[in-house]
């Protein structure tokens, strides 16, 4: 590898105060330079194989096999691999720029990291490392145990591979490959929870250990102790971690591990390119004859952008630091727009401008009007996705940015989502609940926000790969066509990106269930389309092609699709889906019952399926002819027993009971006490005498008949029988 004028290719390598190269520390077999590619005019890392030395046949196809599956894997755990090639035997490869401080280095400064953080981010890491496992002869010599402490969206911890061991031979037991992964794991998470490196210390004698659940701490010992036996299976080390994680939180916090992620000063790691951006100096220092830096728990220092305050105004100013040219060439790239003396905060709402550029030749910065709000990127990364309507709200905006920034004569704007700052309501940045709520909301109901874009460069947005390629087409891509081409394809990606959560360079999108069928395969082919230049409808046409295949009626049952088609439904035409109205008898004829051998099936309620018949409530008239009868039942019945309750079977009814002698016992001496209750057989004379009434029993009847007769009428039986007389 020769560098001619510090240059390699397209690529122009960042110098050192004193002329040198600037080298990052990734790997031991490689050289990694910081650079800047004149080709995408963004700041990468371009990785040499080998330190630079000529590989073999073999190990140079090998190489180049695993890179070009290096370019395939999705997870922020993974450095992301732009280009690849090779000259005159040495291969190399360029990657976007990573910002972090190693892990050793990491612990060493700060100490170990609480139990909940660490589990946290191990099960993502591992959960990434399962999913490349379809890379399989990449993962076989991935460094895994040695990652960079990095953040995701300045907001969020994360861990990031930045050795693909690309420089050595592959193995060839498939066993080997998986045991070394989880072994390098295990000494990764001794590191992590005890500060310090392993160097064959006993692991029992650490109680950040000891007190873990028994699978990871049985797990954790044999990856330390004995690496060549420890269980090959990726997927038993992320259920154990998930186990251990669960057990140190409420069961209601288990699905927002990143909760655990937020960046605080503690956790914060150290930025090594913003070392080397300063050479080592303070930015307070640099800033303190101009700016005061605001401090608070409003107010975050991010590397690359510090809030301040102009002193000479006391206006409120957002201070980007920018690259020098020894790092990134001024003529590669437009730092602001000549046309931003026109951009007017009335006329161009949808502009977040610029305000002073400060440049020397060992810093430069660049300040901004600082309004409240967050960048879309960050969205992102709490919602993952969005849906369709959401996309399009976020859609609109950005169209009306381009068509105010071309309005200025700006053909050329970044619209990535790190550019792109919402500020909702007057204050523009909800904070604590606010800003959890907010989050949680659909975009189409947050209250009133404004999608401000920049058009003028900052440093995240000179490391952040683009959205798309450069076209094909070869053409000058400063000319006019080759702006407005760029501009149309953007804007598409941006569509994808944000129904995806991910940047598609050179791979097939995968939608999620809430894009329609219809709408997924119009994005498609904007994509192929868009690889030729002069292929891709302007944004505004784009945009309503978008909206009208987002209701599209083919849709088949792709979530969104279905609902949003209700849309057409008029609203007397709904049916209800299950509820119950206290107007039953105001509606009109009540559909016909099903047949009796269709009503033992039963099916879930949804869309167009017509809930079961019910049937009319009885009104209040059958209820009273219902408890009229049952009273007069009752009085019928009471009569009955009332006149004719007593007389024997031979006597017919009786309105008096007779009572029957008593039964004298024989055995009952004088004084009324008897002997024992012996048992006799009754005579049938006394059975007969009990039975039978006497004459004067009779007579008495008789007479009481007669006189119920003469108080009553000749018919008093119930329906005009007349009433029965003792047996004659």
């Amino acid at each position: 590898m020769s560098l001619i004028h510090n240059q390699f290719q397209h690529f122009l390598i960042a110098q050192q105060a004193d002329g040198r190269p600037v080298e990052l520390i990734r790997s031991a077999d490689e050289i990694a330079f910081l650079a800047f590619d004149t080709k995408i005019k963004r700041l990468v890392e371009l990785h040499v194989l080998k330190r630079g030395q000529a590989m073999d046949a073999v190990g140079r196809r090998s190489a180049l096999d695993r890179i070009e599956q290096a370019q395939s894997l999705r997870g922020l755990s993974f450095m992301r691999v732009l280009e690849h090639g090779e000259e005159n035997g040495v291969v190399y490869y360029s990657a976007n720029l990573n910002d972090g401080e190693s892990v050793e280095d990491y612990v060493s400064r700060r100490g170990a990291v609480p139990a909940v953080t660490v589990f946290c981010l191990m099960h993502h890491f591992v959960e990434d490392l399962v999913a490349a496992k379809r890379c399989d002869r990449l993962l076989s010599l991935m460094r895994v145990g040695t990652p960079l402490v990095t953040t995701h969206e300045d907001a969020f911890l994360q861990l990031r591979i930045v050795d693909y061991g690309l420089s050595g031979n592959e193995a060839i037991n498939d066993d080997t490959r998986t045991r070394r992964v989880v072994a390098e794991c295990g000494q990764l998470l001794f590191v992590l929870l005890t500060g310090q490196p392993y160097e064959g210390q006993n692991p029992d004698k650490y109680p950040a250990l000891t007190c873990l659940p028994t699978n990871l701490r049985m797990l954790l010992r044999t990856a330390l102790v004995d690496p060549d036996n420890v269980s090959p299976v990726l997927e038993k080390l992320m259920d154990d971690i998930r186990e251990a994680y669960a057990s140190l939180v409420p069961s209601i916090q288990v699905r927002t591990s990143k909760k655990h992620l937020i960046l605080n000063e503690a956790l914060h790691p150290k930025s090594h390119v913003q070392s080397l951006l300063l050479s080592g100096v303070d930015v307070a220092e640099l800033l303190k004859s101009r700016y005061e830096i605001a401090s608070g728990e409003d107010f975050v220092r991010y590397p690359f952008a510090i809030p301040a305050v102009h002193l000479a105004d006391r206006a409120p100013v957002t201070v980007h630091l920018l690259p020098p040219s020894r790092i990134a060439d001024k003529s590669q790239y437009e730092t602001v727009p000549l046309q931003m003396w026109r951009f007017n905060r009335e006329s161009h709402p949808n502009i977040l401008r610029s305000l002073s550029l400060w440049e020397t030749p060992d810093w430069t910065f660049l300040t901004e009007e600082r309004e409240g709000g967050f960048p879309l990127s960050r969205l992102l990364a709490e919602r993952g996705v969005l849906n369709p309507t959401e996309v399009s709200v976020v859609l609109r905006q950005v169209c009306a940015a381009l068509d105010q920034a071309q309005e200025c004569g700006v053909t050329r704007v970044d619209i990535h989502p790190s550019n792109l700052v919402f500020k909702v309501g007057r204050e523009g940045t909800p904070t604590g609940r606010e800003y959890d709520r907010l989050m949680q909301k659909r975009l189409d109901a947050w209250p009133p926000f404004l999608l401000k874009v920049r058009t003028h460069s900052t440093m995240r947005a000179l490391y952040e790969p683009l959205l798309v390629e450069p076209s094909v087409s070869g053409e000058d891509q400063e000319s006019f066509r080759a702006q407005k081409d760029f501009r149309n394809r953007s804007f598409v990606a941006l569509a994808v990106y944000l129904l995806t959560g991910e940047r598609q360079v050179g791979s097939v999108p995968e939608f999620g269930e809430a894009v329609p069928d219809t709408l997924a395969a119009f994005l498609k082919e904007m994509l192929l389309a868009g690889r030729y230049e002069g292929t891709t409808p302007v944004p505004a046409d784009f945009l309503s092609q978008f909206e009208s295949h987002m209701v599209a009626p083919s849709s088949e049952g792709r979530g969104f699709a279905a609902i949003r088609a209700m849309g057409d439904t008029p609203v007397e035409e709904l049916e209800s889906a299950g509820s119950v109205s206290d107007f039953d008898e105001d509606w009109a004829k009540v559909e016909p019952a099903a047949p009796s051998y269709l009503k033992a099936r039963t099916a879930p309620l949804g869309l167009g399926v017509k809930p079961m018949p019910k049937e009319k409530p009885m009104d209040r008239g059958s209820l009273g002819m219902i408890l009229w009868g049952i009273g007069a039942s009752a009085l019928a019945v009471i009569a009955f027993l009332t006149f004719f309750g007593g007389g024997s079977p031979n006597q017919g009814v009786s309105t008096t009971t007779s009572v029957p002698s008593p039964v004298v016992n024989p055995n009952q001496t004088k004084d009324g006490s008897g002997g024992s209750p012996a048992v006799r057989t009754k005579t049938p004379e006394e059975i007969k005498k009990a039975i039978v009434p006497t004459q004067v029993e009779l007579q008495r009847l008789k007479q009481t008949q007669d006189t119920v007769q003469s108080a009553v009428g000749p018919s008093s039986g119930i329906g005009g029988a007349p009433v029965a007389t003792a047996r004659q």
